[in-house]
């Protein structure tokens, strides 16, 4: 039987993270979300998820109570569900899961839509350190130091990283598919483009060896290049 894949993260700047149910197949995703902890243990370890049912308009009764019980085995804490019917809510509502707003505000949303690029820029010129976090509103977030492991970087438009990228930066987190990360060392713990992301392991694959490196979204998929030799720029 062709394996499907059954569920993907989706990164965001607000306390939770959104965990989309592609395909509902709980022996398949048992499986692949204990791969994709396995791959990243600290990263998932006590993070609280909403699980999105947005692309499982077809499945009438979700196994919520399977749905909570996986997650928590595998580290993560499910706080509540979105896109759900009346039907699902009220079996969400008993299995203990509550039915959270879809706001900007709350989770960063993947839009359609492509936003018009920031025409600001938000310029840092001192380290950013661990336990910091910078928030590039409505602009692109240039950074001429480094950033050390457990800090973050946020913005709506690009990224520029001109010292050492560590932790976590995230562009164009209010949608924008078209934004991109730039710097000159990848080292982060974590990248993400318009909440598609990559963790340090297949950051590290992707990219060994390249100098002055963008990331970006083709798809669904975040992609690792050299800038110069990319045919996109």
């Amino acid at each position: 039987m062709e394996r499907q894949t059954c569920f993907q993260f989706k990164a965001s700047f607000a306390p939770c993270t959104v965990f989309e149910i592609i395909h509902h197949d709980l022996d398949q995703l048992g499986q692949q979300l204990t791969d994709a902890v396995k791959r990243a243990p600290d990263f998932f370890q006590g993070v609280p998820v909403v699980i999105d049912f947005a692309k499982l308009g077809s499945i009438l009764s979700p196994d919520f109570v399977g749905l909570k019980k996986l997650l928590s085995d595998n580290g993560l804490v499910p706080v509540g569900v979105r896109h759900v019917n009346e039907t699902q809510h009220e079996a969400a509502v008993s299995a203990g899961l509550p039915l959270l707003a879809d706001g900007k505000s709350t989770i960063i949303e993947k839009s359609t839509k492509k936003t018009s690029k920031p025409s600001v820029s938000k310029l840092i010129t001192t380290q950013v350190r661990s336990g910091m976090q910078v928030y590039a509103r409505d602009a692109d977030l240039i950074v001429v130091s480094s950033v050390s492991p457990g800090a973050e970087l946020l913005a709506d438009g690009h990224i520029h990283v001109y010292g050492p990228l560590r932790g976590r930066a995230l562009a164009g987190v209010q949608g924008n598919t078209d934004a991109r990360i730039f710097c000159q060392t990848l080292e982060a713990e974590l990248v993400s483009i318009a909440g598609y992301y990559l963790t340090k392991e297949d950051i590290q694959r992707l990219s060994e060896n390249h100098d002055m490196i963008q990331v970006y979204l083709d798809g669904e998929q975040v992609k690792i290049e050299p800038v110069l030799r990319s045919e996109r720029v």
